[in-house]
């Protein structure tokens, strides 16, 4: 019974040892893997006003699922999918991971995507692109191609953000005039049912020079039953002043928004650092690696002293 404990334990020593040795052995002679860094800045478009690079993100305007929705996109295929035709890594990791055949875009996407790390640093809308490699010059060309993609699409967005912005506003601008043209025409037919002349709809149109004049109480009686007389009119002619100022709002607004979107403007994603190539890998950890192949040592050699134990003075 001694005996089999000692068998099981030796055994489990050196499985132990090994697993130690086998891990360190990966670290010591494992490739070099680099990894390069660019910095970004990321802010919402609806804030107007720059935002410092030390602001905290708990401002009033934060939305705390912005950076984890930028995070997203930033990892989209649509994003991605641009570094890869910049870059040509269809062809150029086709060479090394499809036998020089070229890779399909979802599959060069996967690739990019799994030498990805993204963080956002303490306390600050700056947010860091890692991408790690055994290529130093590779990890920053990625890198870098994967923020100025980013920043083109959130661009792009916005601009298409506007664009749609203006369809809409011009399209509500080409059913009002279509409101005013029916409205005319109805106020057309009640002047001339009316008998309305021009110096009652001016005194309409500008109440305050009617109001400065001096009224008797019969022309102002006068005046009272003559409006409840003709009120279709002034209603419709009413609300085809208010449409007509509305009208005029909504042109002004369209000249506008075309004009800010011809106009240029801060980006919402502002390049901070840009990643250069690393002078020294940042894995694996040899002095791990050698740690931990002296650290198996131990059981390896304890788990055979026990196996050779449990088998008995040899004959």
């Amino acid at each position: 019974m001694e005996i089999h404990r000692t068998k099981i334990l030796g055994c489990a020593l050196l499985l132990f040892g090994l697993v130690l040795c086998g891990v360190g052995f990966w670290l010591l002679l494992g490739p070099a893997q680099f990894e390069a860094t660019v910095k970004i800045r990321i802010r919402p478009d609806v804030i107007a006003d720059p935002v410092p690079l030390d602001a905290p993100v708990h401002d009033p305007c934060y939305d705390p699922y912005f950076i984890q929705t930028e995070f997203e996109i930033i990892q989209s295929q649509v994003v991605l999918s641009k570094v890869v035709e910049t870059l040509n890594l269809n062809v150029e990791w086709g060479k090394s991971h499809a036998g020089g055949n070229q890779l399909k875009t979802v599959d060069a996407v996967n690739l990019l995507r799994r030498r990805m790390s993204l963080r956002l640093v303490h306390n600050t809308r700056l947010m860091e692109i890692n991408v790690t490699g055994d290529d130093p010059n590779e990890t920053a060309l990625l890198a870098n191609a994967v923020a100025d993609a980013y920043r083109k699409f959130r661009w792009e967005q916005r601009q298409q953000l506007m664009i749609h912005g203006i369809q809409a506003l011009t399209e509500q601008y080409q059913n009002e005039e279509e409101k005013i043209q029916v409205l005319q025409t109805n106020v057309d037919l009640l002047r001339i049912k009316y008998q309305i002349n021009n110096q009652d709809e001016a005194d309409f149109d500008h109440p305050e020079i009617t109001l400065s004049r001096l009224i008797t109480p019969a022309e102002r009686e006068k005046r009272r039953k003559e409006y409840e007389r003709t009120k279709p009119f002034w209603d419709e002619k009413r609300k085809l002043n208010a449409l007509l100022d509305f009208h005029k709002l909504l042109a002004a607004k369209i000249e506008a928004e075309k004009l800010d979107l011809n106009t240029p403007k801060p980006s919402s994603v502002e390049i901070v650092n840009l990643a250069t190539p690393p002078k020294f890998p940042a894995g694996p950890d040899r002095v791990l690696g050698a740690l931990l192949c002296a650290m198996g040592l131990f059981p390896l050699v304890g788990g055979f002293l026990l196996l050779k134990a449990s088998r008995g003075p040899s004959s």
